[in-house]
């Protein structure tokens, strides 16, 4: 090396070294200055008392910790640790955070304290005898079955009594039958269902917290001895009914089932097609009453009554119009909550109302995210398990993204005088209220139902106009004057708008081609789906986008299941395995209810026993496509070849654990604790992971499989 070499080498260091340090820079330089806008507009946000907003996202986020931990909390534990989250809020020294804190504590013991409440114990085993009980409501009825909720359960024999707070009974129709009545009749009790699937509808969670305890059949005819007169909810009833008859009268009857729906909540009618076909096009939440009929019901009523004042301007500048209209809105919501039988739903929209229209009554801003924060706390700690069902989380994420579409909106036309024509204005209105609202349940609905609906938006275009400015105002002014017999004409309006609704959403149909590209999501997208919406409604200017925009790609990469390779039902005989082209039996029957929840969840026909599938008296093989054997034995006998031969060995009886060392095993200890099996396959390391419909054994709301 020459003289002068090394101080040129030591330059071009240097300069490397510069450029890189400038590279690092500006890549990180975007980095660096969105760190400190999200710092100062969460300091912003803070000032302005939004961590009031978070409030029912940590309640929600307590009680889901609640619900997924593996054992139940000892009482004492729950109290304690609810006092310590209590004095280390108090101990912070950012207040901002300290009743978020305090909120999760109580959504922790929120669960608890509903079980003392109402829970029920579990019935274990079928009991069988005669009975008499209360019928407390009539919870399906399409004139061929009836499903009944009853309580105060007492057998002829104390040794077949349930020991149940209530009980889900299957009754045949056409008994006659109101909320009070004295219910005396044979009767098969059985254990609630547990879930057919990991991670799916769990009968037994939700019924434990209504008090059901046990499902039944009524056997033979059964006899009635009718309450006496008087009481709230059978006046409600007999006005349901009364309601329901009336629209049978004049609509046909598929057209009168929807109608049924949309009027008092009964959706025993509506036939699976029309049902079916809706839900392609994202339209089946026009047929279950929430917050959009509720709203359309008060807010008609609402602008009916300032119509009326401005006709009469003398009256209208002596009277409080507004607040009178917002009164009466009230009015409607309440009357129509109760008409449409107090569901969950709609009792959650009549809450969300009732502080809306109050908030105009006392003259403040109705439409806030804090009065959504608010009803979403009241109805958390009035039903804490209602957040794990469908409807609560997809009218909330709903609210959430349209109140803060609203409140991006409102910011931008302040800032424009630009005027729109009123029919161009509504038109971009209804398709961007449809765009969030269905954007913003995209992912709750691919979880629970496997339907993203990617043609909803065309389809709730075309319906919305339709369901908002005829449907519902004709159902309203309908049953307005039902009491001197004149909802006939309306009710024919209705029958044509419902009419038109389904034209519309069989001409999507035809258009979408049946395309709908539902992911396979594991519950943590629900999660993420929590955060995102928090964020969305914590933040106030465009960062509030930032988390709905990351959590797409998160769940996508960290959030979504494969398909089970083997499926394994636990009070039936039904085992499917994956082979060649999909799902095949290796045992059981077709068309059962676990067999049709598979094919539904995972979104593939469950077919019949593959031809390549071996069976004789000791039992079944099937060598799959996939490259692992499955071997279902029906004695003991065959245990010592299958163990050593198959890769998985599945049977109804105990296995030793010779065995279990051998290969993979699942047997009737497995099914007995764990419920339904779900088995994936990895070829690389030729192995099996198992995944049990049940986790959760030492819960109460599983207690008694373990007595």
């Amino acid at each position: 090396m020459t003289e002068g070499a090394a101080p040129r080498y030591r330059v071009r260091a240097r300069q490397v070294r510069t450029r890189l340090a400038r590279w690092l820079l500006r890549g990180f330089a975007p980095i660096l200055s969105g760190w400190n806008v999200l710092h100062s507009e969460t300091l912003d946000c803070i000032e302005q008392r939004r961590t009031f907003i978070l409030l029912p996202f940590a309640l929600v986020a307590g009680i889901i910790v609640y619900r997924i931990v593996g054992f139940e909390p000892a009482s004492q534990y729950v109290a304690v640790g609810a006092l310590l989250a209590v004095l280390l809020a108090v101990a912070m020294r950012s207040r901002a955070w300290a009743l978020p804190l305090v909120a999760a504590a109580i959504g922790f013991a929120a669960l608890p304290v509903h079980s003392a409440l109402f829970g029920t114990a579990m019935l274990n085993t079928p009991k069988y005898g005669y009975y008499e009980m209360r019928l407390d409501s009539v919870v399906f009825d399409d004139g061929e079955a009836q499903r009944w909720l009853v309580s105060s359960i007492s057998a002829t024999d104390d040794r077949d009594d349930p020991g149940v707070r209530r009980a889900r009974l299957a009754a045949p129709g056409g008994v006659a039958v109101q909320p009070g009545d004295v219910i005396e009749s044979r009767v098969r009790f059985y254990p609630v269902p547990a879930p057919v699937l990991p991670g799916g509808y769990d009968a037994q969670f939700t019924g434990y917290f209504a008090g059901i305890g046990a499902y039944g059949s009524i056997l033979g005819e059964p006899l009635v001895i009718p309450a006496k007169e008087g009481g709230v909810y059978r006046l409600i009833e007999h006005i349901r009914k009364a309601i329901a008859d009336r629209i049978l009268a004049v609509l046909k009857p598929n057209i009168g089932g929807i109608a049924m729906a949309l009027i008092n909540g009964d959706q025993s009618r509506v036939t699976e097609e029309d049902w079916a076909t809706m839900a392609l096009v994202g339209l089946a939440h026009v047929l279950s009453v929430s917050g959009l009929h509720l709203t359309l019901a008060a807010g008609t009523m609402y602008v009916t009554i300032r119509v009326i004042f401005s006709l009469v301007p003398e009256i209208g500048q002596r009277l409080p119009e507004k607040k009178i209209a917002a009164a009466g809105g009230i009015v409607i919501a309440i009357g129509y909550m109760l008409i449409s039988g107090l569901q969950i739903p709609a009792i959650r929209s009549t809450i969300m109302l009732v502080l809306v229209f109050g908030a105009v009554i006392a003259g403040r801003q109705a439409l806030t995210m804090r009065n959504v924060a608010l009803a979403g706390l009241v109805l958390a700690l009035m039903d804490p398990a209602s957040v794990f069902r469908a409807s609560y989380q997809l009218s909330f994420a709903a609210v959430v993204a349209l109140i803060a579409a609203f409140e991006l909106a409102r910011h931008k036309r302040e800032g424009s005088r630009k005027q729109r024509n009123r029919a161009v204005a509504m038109i971009v209105d209804v398709t961007m209220t449809s765009l969030v609202a269905g954007g913003a349940t995209l992912m709750f609905t691919a979880f629970h139902f496997q339907q993203t609906a990617p043609f909803g938006v065309l389809g709730n275009l075309l319906a919305t106009p339709l369901v908002s400015f005829v449907m519902m105002p004709s159902a309203l002014f309908a049953m307005l004057l039902a009491p001197f017999g004149l909802e006939a004409p309306l009710l024919i309006v209705m029958g044509w708008s419902i009419e038109a609704m389904l034209w519309i959403a069989h001409l999507v149909g035809v258009l979408s081609g049946g395309f709908d590209p539902s992911p396979l999501l594991a519950p943590s997208a629900l999660a993420v789906c929590l955060g995102a919406l928090a964020w969305l409604a914590f933040y106030q200017s465009r960062m509030r986008l930032v988390g709905p925009v990351l959590a797409v790609p998160l769940i996508f990469l960290f959030c979504t299941e494969p398909s089970p390779d083997v499926l394994i039902a636990d009070s039936t005989q039904a085992v499917a395995v994956r082979h060649e082209d999909g799902l095949s039996l290796l045992a059981g029957r077709l068309n059962t209810f676990a067999t049709n929840v598979w094919s539904e969840r995972y979104m593939e026909p469950v077919g019949p026993r593959h031809e390549d599938t071996g069976c004789d008296s000791t039992g079944c093989i099937l060598t799959s496509s996939r490259g692992y054997s499955v071997t279902l034995a029906l004695s003991p006998a065959v245990l010592a070849e299958d163990c050593s031969l198959a890769d998985l060995v599945i049977a109804r009886f105990p296995v030793p654990q010779a065995c279990r060392a051998a290969t993979t095993v699942i047997d009737s200890t497995d099914l007995s604790s764990g419920g339904v099996q779900a088995l994936y396959w990895h070829p690389e390391t030729e192995t099996f992971t198992i995944r049990a419909a049940i986790n959760d054994a030492g819960r109460p709301w599983r207690s008694v499989k373990d007595q």
